[in-house]
């Protein structure tokens, strides 16, 4: 995964998020939502339950 690819947290995730940067080192990455909405904000979360968006 990289920088501006869409994923969904886990198999069974509804909302789409935007990653902003990945660390490979730490096997993580920083994800933000993909839809403008009050509140937004980057969080990290783990590559491995970050699934692509199809």
């Amino acid at each position: 995964m990289q920088q501006g690819d869409q994923v969904r947290i886990g198999t069974e995730g509804v909302s789409v998020f935007t990653i902003v940067s990945v660390d490979e080192d730490a096997d993580s990455a920083i994800i933000e939502s993909s839809v403008d909405a009050p509140g937004k904000y980057p969080f990290p979360a783990k590559l491995y339950i970050l699934v692509p968006v199809a």
